[in-house]
């Protein structure tokens, strides 16, 4: 239930936005997530890329592992190597972290804000919990692989030899490349928070 209360502008929402989250979890790669200005727009963005099928790398750069993806025996094509799923460990440890129950009360009182954005981006209805459920629906369809998939090393980047996946959206496949374990808690949490605001995803 939405909380009474005044909210602040949305370019002055940040503030509001750190301490709300920072009672969530203690996690340290979320403090840096959240030292990015205009967290509601950014995190709007996000959503809409997502649920565009386009992997939200610029509102979400502070996710991205330091490490590079490697191969079984380096070489190309070859099995991802199980152990570069490790590279995703903190970003899905600090999703985790939090409770998907408690995110849905904090995103409720904020809504508003969320829906400003949203319309900002050319959505006049403004509702961004469409956006919620396009979004999670687009990874909710990621396929589960039994094995771990077969890559080929591009000049500057990976992609997969089956041709099936390779047709998937890239924040699908970008999924399927933190691995099946990281996959399930991802989507096991987003669900968990869809049911905690009564969105249907499917």
């Amino acid at each position: 239930q939405r909380q009474p209360g005044e909210l602040p502008p949305l370019a002055d929402s940040d503030v509001l936005l750190r301490e709300w989250v920072a009672t969530l979890s203690k996690h340290p790669l979320l403090s840096r997530v959240l030292a990015q200005r205009g967290l509601v727009r950014a995190a709007t963005v996000a959503v809409l890329q997502i649920g565009d099928g386009k992997t939200p790398t610029v509102p979400l750069a502070e996710l991205r592992p330091a490490e590079r993806l490697t191969l079984v025996g380096g070489g190309s094509p070859g099995r991802i190597d199980p152990a570069s799923y490790g590279r995703w460990n903190a970003a899905v440890r600090a999703l985790v972290s939090i409770s998907a129950a408690d995110a849905a009360k904090v995103y409720v009182n904020v809504k508003p804000l969320f829906d400003e954005a949203y319309r900002e981006l050319g959505y006049p209805d403004g509702d961004f919990d469409e956006a919620i459920v396009r979004a999670i629906r687009v990874l909710n369809d990621t396929p589960e692989l039994a094995a771990d998939p077969v890559l080929l090393s591009r000049p500057a980047y990976f992609e997969h030899e089956d041709a099936a996946l390779r047709s998937l959206r890239p924040v699908q496949k970008q999924l399927l490349l933190t691995g099946p374990d990281h996959r399930r808690q991802v989507l096991a949490w987003l669900r968990q928070f869809a049911a905690a605001l009564e969105l249907k995803i499917d």
